[in-house]
């Protein structure tokens, strides 16, 4: 349990080398990505110093800024196999070669005014064609003595506006005509005309106005000049973008490792820059994993000379790699979100995927639901996954709910973490017999038995004298009876009673782990309280004599009982007897799995009966039943997707993790990237993670 619950194990180690060597360092450390490189310690930093910014630091970070604008305008191209280059002396120089930057400067500065003419230009062909009535020479309203405006505004607000206006100008002129509801005018205004008055105006009726374009000629004749104009700058534009595309095409590839090459090694000067330096040796810090430690030795020692791995004795708090099975590693999220483990305590992901996807699956307990939502998750996964990121087969609100609270990624992980638990839905689901609340197990039971001799439960149902359906046939369990429910009742208190105690024996594996006696002698406290207080309910329920007086089990449950309020009181004080309802309530808690199911199943047998009284009528009571049962299953559906998924979760979160959970820990956060575009300078594969 210790290898499979725990994060990765790691150690802080020193590295000590000469200085010639630490780009090689660097570099080595950069490919395998298994090194979070700390700040020095306070006895290190007494006898070493730091650099300063050095010249080569300066040119590489300007050279990056130079690509990455370069990259910003150049439209991106397929990129096939990978850039090498032998040193950062001859990247650079490659760099600072490059002269079709000045080129593709003056061609974005004629494309952006291009595409200001091509605005400007749709402008007047839309404004123009709108305004056709006006059949005059467009520069008589351009006369010095006049401002001239094209106006649309509601019919009933025209004449409104007009007097507004003409209150305090009887100078104004104007030509309109109605299409429709808007009337469209023209308005000319004396040079004097307040401004404040005209805005005023033309906010309190809702009146559009834009000036009038400078250009000559009738409206007809000014609109297909500026169609053909249009034509020319579309087609300049288009040229332009061919001329980048070419460029592109022969440069972009160059580019893309120039760029990932430039930032691997400004990160590295970043960490020189930090480094504890002598005049002839280097040191630096971090965290590894500790499987790690004897290949960097090996990879030091092959690559440099006189370079040096220590292992730091200390009582820090490690940061925190999570090291779960691939198929597991989509659960570390729901970890994540809660809290990350600090880098000594259990990694719960395993407990977590197992538990959560059996929660999940009985809360939905239907075929139906389980096999609509397992087709869904598929459909997201291969939607996302594939690259075909469109969900405009949903229902539009539907589909910006889902976009509003989850991006495309965290949909895949979610449906990911569905999957299992639909399918134990599907299979509760045949246990109980449901299929979106329908009974069919009886229809295929009954075929199966006549054909095959078997003795499955009987089909059909049982009716009542008064014609009432009272159970219907193929169940192995049916939630809704008072023996299903007991029986599930039972099961979630005893999962309930189980889920808790496996918690409490984590705790106080922690406890042992860091040397906490009381904590471990509270927790065992907690145990037996637990125990007693579950055993002692059964009793109860199975009418047992619990007399301690006169039953040696009832006196056993009693001491389990006083037991552990004594050792918990000895372990945590006062605060323990306030908290010991809490342990009742956490191991009942579970019973709300039942409720779920039940809610669930109730809805889906509300909607079923409603179709089934409805479809039997005359018009238009079928339409409306069809309509009833698939909304009503589409909603239940949408409720099978989250409520069992939120109280899944919180179940755990509270009633599991609070008895040995204590979180806070600090992501391990390597040193490098993983390459994409260029290839690794020391040919090192790197651990996948």
């Amino acid at each position: 349990m210790t290898t499979i619950l725990k994060p990765v194990n790691m150690a802080k180690i020193a590295v000590i080398g000469l200085k010639k060597y630490r780009q090689q360092i660097l570099s080595i450390l950069h490919e395998l990505r298994v090194i979070q490189i700390e700040p020095l310690s306070k006895e290190a930093n007494s006898f070493l110093h730091e650099e300063r910014e050095s010249d080569l630091h300066r040119e590489i970070s300007d050279q990056l800024i130079r690509v990455r604008g370069l990259l910003n305008v150049l439209p991106p191209v397929p990129i096939s196999g990978k850039s090498g280059f032998l040193s950062v002396k001859e990247l650079t120089q490659t760099v600072k070669t490059m002269d079709f930057d000045v080129k593709i400067a003056s061609m974005e500065r004629e494309k952006d005014k291009i595409l200001t003419d091509i605005r400007e230009t749709e402008n007047n062909i839309k404004l123009l064609e709108e305004f056709s009535f006006f059949s005059e020479d467009l520069s008589l309203l351009h006369l010095a003595f006049v401002r001239s405006y094209f106006g649309r505004v509601d019919k009933e607000k025209y004449p409104d506006f007009k007097k507004a206006l003409e209150s305090q100008n009887k100078d104004i002129m104007t030509y309109a005509k109605e299409n429709g509801k808007i009337t469209h005018f023209i308005l000319l205004l004396p040079p004097t005309f307040p401004s404040n008055i005209l805005a005023s105006s033309v906010n309190q009726h809702g009146v559009h106005l834009e000036a009038v374009p400078k250009l000559k000629g009738k409206p007809t004749t000014v609109v297909n000049t500026q169609k053909n104009i249009l034509s020319d700058l579309k087609k300049k534009l288009s040229q332009i973008n061919t001329d980048e595309i070419e460029i592109s095409k022969k440069y972009y590839k160059f580019l893309k490792g120039a760029e990932e090459q430039l930032e691997i090694e400004n990160k590295k000067l970043d960490i020189v820059e930090n480094l504890g330096v002598t005049d002839d040796v280097f040191a630096l810090e971090g965290w590894v994993p500790k499987s790690e430690i004897a290949n960097l030795d090996s990879l030091f020692q092959k690559h440099t000379k006189g370079t040096t791995v220590f292992t730091l004795e200390n009582s820090e708090n490690p940061p925190t790699l999570l090291d779960n099975p691939k198929k597991f590693r989509v659960y570390e999220s729901f970890i994540r979100f809660y809290s990350l483990p600090e880098g000594r305590e259990f990694d719960p992901t395993l407990i977590f995927a197992f538990i959560f996807t059996v929660f999940y699956g009985m809360m939905i307990g239907d075929v139906g639901y389980g096999l609509a939502i397992l087709l869904v998750c598929f459909w997201v996964i291969r939607r996302v996954e594939k690259g075909k990121r469109n969900f405009n087969i949903m229902p539009t609100f539907l589909r910006k709910f889902a976009l509003t609270i989850l991006r495309p990624t965290q949909m895949v992980k979610l449906a990911k973490v569905m999957i299992p638990g639909c399918i134990v839905a599907i299979i509760l689901g045949f246990c109980f017999n449901l299929y979106f609340g329908f009974h069919l197990n009886g229809y295929l039971f009954t075929y199966l038995n006549e054909t095959f001799g078997l003795s499955l439960p009987p089909g059909g149902v049982i009716i009542g004298a008064d014609g009432e359906i009272l159970e219907p046939g193929g169940n192995f369990l049916d939630p809704l009876s008072t023996f299903g429910l007991r029986k599930l009742l039972l099961v979630s208190g005893y999962i309930g009673l189980g889920i808790v105690s496996f918690g409490l024996v984590l705790g106080i594996l922690n406890a042992l782990r860091e040397g906490q006696k009381k904590h471990v002698i509270a927790k065992v406290g907690w145990l037996a309280f637990g125990w007693g207080i579950a055993l002692l309910g059964l009793g109860m329920i199975n009418h047992q004599d619990l007399n301690p007086m006169t039953s040696i089990t009832g006196a056993i449950y009693f001491a389990l009982i006083l037991g552990g309020i004594g050792m918990m009181f000895f372990g945590e004080g006062v605060r323990a007897m306030m908290e010991l309802p809490s342990i009742i309530s956490h191991i009942l808690s579970y019973t709300r799995i039942v409720g779920i199911l039940l809610a669930s199943i109730i809805l889906a047998h509300v909607i079923d009966f409603i179709f089934i009284k409805a479809i039997d009528n005359p018009l238009p009571f079928p339409i409306i039943a069809i309509i009833i049962l698939f909304v009503g299953h589409i909603f239940n559906i949408i409720i099978g997707v989250f409520e069992p998924g939120i109280q899944g979760a919180r179940l755990l979160y509270v009633e599991f993790f609070s008895k040995f959970y204590h979180g806070n820990g600090r992501p391990f956060r390597p040193f490098g990237k993983k390459r994409r575009f260029t290839y690794d300078q020391f040919n090192i594969e790197a651990p996948k993670t």
